[in-house]
Parts: C-alpha cells; sequence; structure tokens
C-alpha cells in the first residue's frame, strides 16, 4: 500500500522591522487572526493551480467543517477562518472577500504557488496592518481596501509564509 502525502500546511509570522510583534507568529482568538502570546497558532492549507492567479485558505487541521480564511468587514477587513462564511460573516462586517489569495517574494514570479519565504497577499495586494488590540501586548491584524485612510496606530507588516514539518505536529 502507497503512503498517503501529507497536505503541506503553512503558518504565517509578522514582518515589519523595529515593530514589537516583528517575527511573532499568527494566532487565533476566536476566528481571527492576530498577534498575541495566548492564541493557538494559525495554520492552513491552500487550494488552487500553479498558475493560478486566485487561491483558496483553508484551516487546518481539516474537519467535519471546512473553515475557509476570509477578510470581512468594510475598508479595512480582519483576517478570520470561518465555517459557512455567506452565512456567519454577516455578523461581523457587511462585506467578505475570500477567494483572491496570492503568495510572492516582494517581486512578479510565474511560480505563485504557496512557499516558504513568500508573502501573503490579497489580489497581489500588501495591505496589512496591525493595530493594537484591547489587551496589552496584543494586535490585531486587518486588511486594508485603499478606500480610506488608516489611523497613525495602524502599522504596515507583510505576512511571511513558513510550511509547517507534517512530522511536528
Amino acid at each position: 500500500m502507497a503512503a498517503v502525502a501529507a497536505i503541506p500546511s503553512f503558518t504565517l509570522k509578522a514582518v515589519a522591522p523595529g515593530a514589537p510583534f516583528d517575527g511573532m507568529p499568527l494566532t487565533l482568538d476566536g476566528p481571527f487572526v492576530g498577534l498575541n502570546s495566548t492564541g493557538t497558532v494559525a495554520r492552513f492549507y491552500a487550494t488552487g493551480i500553479e498558475d493560478s492567479f486566485s487561491w483558496s485558505l483553508h484551516g487546518y487541521p481539516t474537519g467535519i467543517v471546512d473553515e475557509p480564511a476570509l477578510l470581512v468587514g468594510d475598508n479595512t477587513y480582519r483576517f478570520a477562518f470561518l465555517p459557512q462564511p455567506e452565512e456567519t460573516s454577516k455578523s461581523y462586517g457587511p462585506r467578505m472577500m475570500m477567494d483572491g489569495w496570492s503568495f510572492n517574494i516582494g517581486r512578479p514570479s510565474a511560480k505563485i504557488a504557496p512557499a516558504t519565504g513568500k508573502f501573503l497577499s490579497y489580489n497581489f495586494e500588501h495591505r496589512w496592518y496591525a493595530f493594537p488590540a484591547q489587551e496589552q501586548g496584543q494586535w490585531t491584524v486587518m486588511w486594508w481596501d485603499g478606500s480610506c485612510c488608516v489611523t497613525a496606530v495602524g502599522i504596515p507588516l507583510k505576512l511571511q509564509l513558513s510550511e509547517v514539518d507534517p512530522r511536528s505536529y
């Protein structure tokens, strides 16, 4: 019997030189992705085609209920993993975006599949910001659509992928 190959899964870390959260892994606080020391590290897998310009992300491990990654809100969007997003996202904001994820190394590339060292973007835009959360030392990660201003407390960052060794979990 042939061995079953593990689904490649990834985590994200914040890249923002000089920021207090630089190098921190992204974690889950409920369905939302943020930067804090108390949450579970957000782990996901991607579905798409090697030369596709639009990927889907899904929470890992896989289970009975799929939890796709999405952006939910208006102007600034929370990064979340929600089951049944067409129904559940409405309580978090008026708009939802979920199937335009892309990966790059900071410059255009023909190979856009997810891989360690690449950065996560949405529709090829790196508009990620971290905002202080109510709890000291915790940060809310949001994506900005460019339609309004970003407050002075928002710190720009990039989200860098790291592939998880399937034997480590």
